[in-house]
């Protein structure tokens, strides 16, 4: 399935009557720009709003066009479910406007992805499931993060009835606004 109305070519078969099959030795390949993936549980609220605002962050820099961002999910029971509205209503007053449905990543996904980041356990460990069919980089948010942080970034919907929601929810911003611009700072070093 191209989540992406990207053409797909499949690799890894010299022999053109075995390119309609797909076996574990072949993968997808896409033709154009660095893609980087953010992953998280649901692909509702997190991941959407790391995409807008790596979006923003390339927006007038020498990579503007030649980096594309996407978000999925990893859990395909959230797949096609509307953008968490809390989120963002949230992230529309920082200027990011989310809207949409969330999508369950397929394995085209992983595939064309150049670069793919994980912003919870989930994510993680669904990239840990799936690493047979990953062409590029992959890393856990974390990693850009300083020594001693939580490596991924906090579930909107894991809360503490007396934690302030709007609290709860800028610290995600912030966590995912940092990891961001360290992952910008280290582009490239990692589509070199």
């Amino acid at each position: 399935m191209n989540n992406t109305n990207k053409p797909w070519e499949l690799t890894g078969s010299s022999d053109s009557s075995h390119s309609s099959s797909y076996s574990d030795r072949n993968s997808y390949k896409g033709t154009d720009l660095t893609n980087i993936l953010f992953l998280s549980k649901r692909g509702m609220s997190r991941a959407p709003l790391a995409r807008e605002m790596m979006r923003d962050i390339v927006e007038g820099t020498h990579f503007f066009g030649r980096v594309r961002t996407s978000s999925r999910g990893v859990t395909e029971a959230y797949d096609q479910c509307p953008i968490d509205a809390r989120m963002s209503k949230f992230s529309s007053q920082m200027g990011f406007f989310l809207n949409g449905y969330s999508r369950f990543s397929t394995i085209p996904d992983l595939a064309n992805a150049d670069i793919i980041i994980s912003l919870d356990y989930e994510s993680e460990n669904f990239i840990q499931q799936n690493k047979s069919y990953i062409r590029g980089i992959a890393r856990p948010i974390g990693i850009f993060f300083t020594t001693g942080s939580n490596p991924y970034i906090n579930d909107p919907y894991d809360r503490g009835d007396d934690e302030d929601v709007d609290d709860h929810y800028s610290e995600i911003a912030s966590s995912i606004q940092f990891g961001c611009s360290k992952l910008f700072n280290q582009l490239p070093a990692l589509i070199a």
